[in-house]
């Protein structure tokens, strides 16, 4: 029975030897990391970053033309659909005629670390954005976002992003809410105005056809 246990005890602390010089054998065929070129790739993407909030920041949105990627598509936070970077123009040309002239837009983008995958890389994260129209109104949001970012000569350029925020509690919909319940007040207070106007007149009429 001890020589049995014996034997088995020798036969597994071979067994690790085994498998340990095999694990020894392997790793040193493992090319030494490459976490310096990763760095750098990540560098390139924070550059990105930096150039969308100075963009929006200074209302120089053009100034991304060259960030986005030949077969760009995406949706807005608004839920729009935009298809070339000529629709991003167009889309914030909208968002600034809501903001009105003196208005301000600024962004701070709080993105996840990037996963590469080659000459692709997947990014997430949120942002925290701050409007203040022309007439004092200030909104303070944040949206939540993916994108998939494609090399394409041999510079990182945005392939997709879609943009997405809370549907009910956000700031526009609660000011939307407000307008909506003022416009009714209003609307209730002329049509009772107007019915008051009416039953007024038609009082006046059975009156005078009384007198007559």
């Amino acid at each position: 029975m001890l020589n049995r246990r014996w034997h088995a005890r020798i036969g597994l602390a071979i067994l690790v030897m085994f498998w340990s010089a095999s694990l020894m054998a392997v790793t040193s065929q493992i090319p030494p990391s490459s976490s310096g070129t990763d760095e750098a790739e990540h560098e390139a993407l924070r550059k990105l970053k930096a150039a969308y909030e100075d963009a929006v920041g200074n209302n120089h949105i053009d100034a991304l033309s060259g960030s986005f990627h030949s077969d760009f598509h995406g949706v807005m936070v608004t839920g729009r659909a935009v298809n070339s970077f000529a629709d991003v123009q167009q889309f914030w040309r909208d968002i600034r005629g809501l903001i009105g002239e003196g208005g301000r837009y600024t962004t701070t983008v709080n993105p996840e670390r990037s996963v590469i995958l080659g000459d692709v890389a997947l990014a997430r994260g949120t942002t925290d954005d701050v409007v203040k129209t022309s007439d004092g109104h200030e909104y303070r949001f944040t949206t939540l976002w993916t994108a998939t970012l494609q090399k394409e000569g041999g510079a990182w350029k945005i392939r997709s992003v879609q943009g997405t925020m809370d549907p009910i509690a956000n700031p526009f919909v609660r000011e939307f809410e407000k307008r909506l319940l003022v416009r009714v007040s209003s609307g209730v207070g002329v049509a009772s105005l107007v019915i008051g106007a009416l039953i007024g007149a038609v009082w006046q009429r059975r009156r005078n056809w009384r007198k007559s």
